[in-house]
């Protein structure tokens, strides 16, 4: 297939180019005259940029009592149908598994499920680690891990001293931790303030700011200590994002955050449907929100990500009069691209190189699949996107699962033509090419 006549866009700019795809990868950009047989795609007029990525996403699997609204099929449908063609979710070690089994049977769920391609983060939470087997899976290209400074109820904590000897590990494995950097002793502080358990903005009071900060600067600690590349996910505060900003002089260190801490502020937990926006972090003050947008806008954060974790209206209306017992997590996935191009490209009026960096080639680095992923270059697996910047407006639509909507109103003029996943035509205006088979890889161990 020839890609002709459009402005192609990557991290490293636009320039008006034909893009050549042969099988499963791009094999030719620049100036290029169609060859006898071979399949043309018209762009004049439009943008062809890198498939995106979702490197923070929560679908299949079970959190607390709740199984999540989005399944495989369902959560990569709307995924490519926006313009991400690779999602990394998570792996959570299960009391009776080792990592491994763990890996399996996760990876078992997306094989012949999804329509774009997956990973995953890998959270052990057995100690002390099976070293061994962690250094496997590395070499099998699951070289990204996920500890959390809280949790405990859910056996999910990892205090400073163990991070330290997990970081120290990693580091001499040349793997990455992704950290969610919540201090366990601050919120611990915190629950002692008087809440009203039908105040969903109550949540936002048991877990302040402040514990953020303190856990980032911990972990950044650590970072410089070790060696260890260290990503923190969600960020949500600019405190947190400013030392993080700090700390790039003296450690390997990248962060991310999701559109809703952007454009939603802790205004959204009032009301009778204030439990809805209920997720943690929580929704910061309306303040912070608009320091955060801003400082976004500098590039302070490398990527962006939804960590997309939508329950059912079922299970998220069912404890609506008791915020401790709402779970906690946000629909995002299909949001991702259109948000980010208004906020980016409309709002600010930076270039789409700035899309092109944020969401595909950064994404890509953290995952150690660049420049396979996240780009468009000689090489590179055809993950194209032919994007209409002044379509009909739509809609944007986080999920397609029976969940709240996370942005009701929100529309979009971003308009998706055409999505090729490996070189292969899955979205055609914005639908799912029906007969398009769910063949996304798993890009580690393969």
């Amino acid at each position: 297939m020839l890609i002709q006549g459009g402005t192609v866009v990557t991290e490293m700019g636009s320039a008006r180019h034909d893009v050549r795809v042969v099988g499963e990868k791009v094999a030719a950009v620049g100036q290029l005259p169609p060859e006898p047989g071979e399949a043309v795609l018209e762009a004049a007029g439009l943008y062809v940029l890198p498939g995106m990525l979702d490197v923070h996403v929560h679908i299949d699997d079970r959190i607390g009592e709740c199984e999540l609204a989005d399944t495989f099929p369902s959560g990569s449908e709307i995924a490519v149908r926006t313009g991400i063609t690779t999602v990394a979710g998570f792996v959570t070690q299960a009391s009776d598994e080792t990592l491994s089994e763990a890996v399996a049977r996760c990876v078992a769920r997306g094989v012949g499920r999804s329509h774009c391609d997956f990973t995953f983060h890998i959270t052990p939470t057995g100690w002390p680690w099976n070293w061994d087997e962690v250094a496997a899976l590395v070499s099998r290209g699951f070289a990204t891990f996920k500890v959390y400074t809280t949790y405990r109820e859910a056996g999910l904590f990892t205090d400073y001293a163990r991070l330290g000897e997990v970081m120290t590990r990693l580091a001499g494995l040349g793997a990455r931790l992704l950290v969610h950097c919540e201090d366990d002793a601050t919120l611990a502080a915190a629950g002692g303030s008087p809440i009203d358990p039908a105040d969903p903005h109550g949540h936002a009071v048991l877990r302040p700011e402040r514990a953020e900060v303190v856990a980032i600067e911990r972990v950044l600690e650590i970072a410089e200590r070790t060696g260890c590349q260290l990503h923190v996910v969600h960020v949500s505060t600019v405190e947190g994002v400013t030392a993080i900003a700090d700390a790039r002089r003296r450690c390997v260190v990248s962060c991310e955050t999701a559109p809703h801490y952007l454009l939603l502020d802790d205004s959204a937990l009032a009301g009778d449907r204030g439990y809805r926006y209920l997720c943690t972090p929580p929704l910061r003050p309306p303040a912070t929100r608009a320091e955060l947008e801003a400082v976004a806008a500098t590039g302070a954060f490398e990527l962006f990500a939804t960590d997309h974790c939508a329950f059912t209206r079922e299970d998220k209306d069912r404890h609506r009069d008791d915020f401790r017992a709402v779970p906690k997590g946000l629909a995002g996935v299909g949001a991702l691209v259109p948000l980010t191009f208004g906020l980016l490209v409309e709002g600010q009026g930076l270039p789409l190189a700035e899309l092109a960096t944020r969401l595909a080639s950064n994404p890509a680095k953290l995952l150690g699949q660049y420049p396979r992923k996240g780009t468009i270059a000689v090489g590179s697996d055809a993950d194209i996107l032919v994007l209409d910047l002044a379509g009909p407006e739509r809609p944007v639509v986080s999920s397609l699962a029976q969940c709240h909507e996370t942005y009701p109103g929100r529309t979009t003029t971003l308009d998706v033509r055409h999505v090729l996943l490996r070189g292969r035509p899955v979205v055609r205006d914005n639908a799912l090419i029906r007969d398009v088979a769910r063949d996304g890889l798993c890009l580690a161990g393969e």
